[in-house]
This record gives C-alpha cells, structure tokens and sequence, in this order.
C-alpha cells in the first residue's frame, strides 16, 4: 500500500509521525507531500520536514491513500488549498483510503465528502462538520474514509488504518511490537 501524507505549515506532529512510523512498520510505503511549491514544512511545535515532493509534483493515481493531519494552522492550510481538495475528492471517486485526523475532517467536510457518513474531529470542530453523523468514538471508520480526534488516538488511528489498509494481523503485529494499548 502506498500512502500520500500531505503536509502543510503548523500541521500536528504527533499526528503525523505516530502514522508514518506505524505504517512504515507494517510495510506501507508513506510518501510526504508539501502542498506548498518547496518540500519544506515546518509542524505547529518547530519540527521542520522536508517532504519527498509537493503534492503539485504527485500523480494521485499512483496512490492507495492519502492522509491529512491536523493542527489548527496546517488544517487551515489545507482547507485553502483547491489543489488538496481536487486530491481527496480524486481518492473519493476512485473509492480509495482517506484519512484525516484531529481539525483535517474538516477539509473532508469543506470538499462534501462526508455528508453521508459517520465521522469524528476535534473536540469542538464537530459545529463546523457536515456530516450524517457526528460521532465522539476516538476513531470512525466509515467505507473509505477513517477519521480520528487528535494527538491523543494517534496510535489508535494509525493502527485502525493499518488495519484497514493491510489485515488485523499486519496491525495486531505492530501493536504488539510497539507495545501499543
């Protein structure tokens, strides 16, 4: 499975790496993508990324996934970015992963992709969310799309999308290795 990260400034850091790393484990390649013009990204507490690409350079198609982290300023950028928004809605239509976390649903909502599902954000966010269902589980999964709350069920999400991604067993072996709850 391939996974396009996108990456945008202030995005959360443990929401982004927790995944990556679990992915990475369980045999996923993860390829980060600014969706600025540079591959330098700097997160919401400093940490500086320099992406494998921009999401301008990215053929979408060669994708399985594609994942969008929160955090109150990377969100914001994502959520005005036209270019993130025609790549969610291309997995949409192509009925492939997309999982957001934290703040990032709400790029889902904005782009119409959860009107009828079953979804969960950000405490506080879920007044913004159009959705079916408004859920406070710490993660959703509803057909291709896998939501999740913030920092705090990081490991929860990345391994519920592993799962998803690859087989319970995959997950069940990476939770083990890492001695995840």
């Amino acid at each position: 499975m391939k996974v396009l990260a996108l990456l945008a400034d202030g995005f959360e850091e443990t929401e982004f790496v927790v995944p990556f790393d679990l992915w990475q484990r369980g045999g996923c390649e993860v390829v980060t993508a600014s969706i600025k013009q540079t591959p330098d990204v700097t997160g919401a507490h400093g940490l500086p990324v320099k992406a494998d690409t921009t999401l301008g350079s990215s053929d979408i198609e060669k994708f399985d996934a594609i994942f969008l982290p929160g955090g109150g300023l990377g969100v914001k950028n994502l959520a005005a970015s036209s270019a993130v928004e025609k790549a969610i809605c291309a997995m949409n239509d192509a009925d492939k992963w997309i999982f957001a976390i934290c703040a990032a649903p709400l790029v889902l909502s904005k782009a119409g992709l959860l009107v009828d599902r079953r979804c969960t954000c950000f405490p506080g966010c879920e007044g913004e969310l159009v959705c079916r269902e408004f859920s406070e589980d710490r993660v959703v999964v509803d057909g291709n799309i896998i939501t999740s709350r913030g920092a705090g069920t990081a490991e929860e999400f990345a391994l519920a999308t592993l799962a998803s991604m690859t087989d319970t067993e995959t997950a069940d072996r990476i939770r083990k290795q890492v001695v995840a709850r």
